[in-house]
């Protein structure tokens, strides 16, 4: 898996301070979530792009369904997304 892309809603995490961000549809999180497990309490670290930003981050896990990648506010910024905008993210895996 190079270069990877997700399309999908921003979404927010409920409750003060909720984390932004973006979940990986249900096939691509059953492929990377064995990764996952292999480095179990490490995450998948990766690097993304939106647009012309990029950031070096982690996909995370929601619970025991689909993985996600969370927004920063540097990125939210940035790129001047907020939540319910369809958006685009690409990915490598830097495993």
């Amino acid at each position: 898996m190079k270069n990877i892309k997700i399309t999908n809603y921003i979404k927010l995490f409920p409750g003060n301070y909720g984390w932004y961000y973006v979940e990986l549809d249900d096939e691509l999180s059953k492929q990377l979530r064995p990764l996952l497990s292999n480095l179990w309490p490490a995450l998948l670290k990766a690097e993304f792009t939106i647009n012309t930003t990029v950031w070096r981050s982690s996909i995370m896990p929601i619970k025991n369904g689909p993985l996600f990648i969370a927004l920063p506010s540097k990125v939210r910024k940035a790129e001047e997304l907020s939540v319910g905008d369809k958006i685009t993210v690409s990915f490598e895996l830097k495993v």
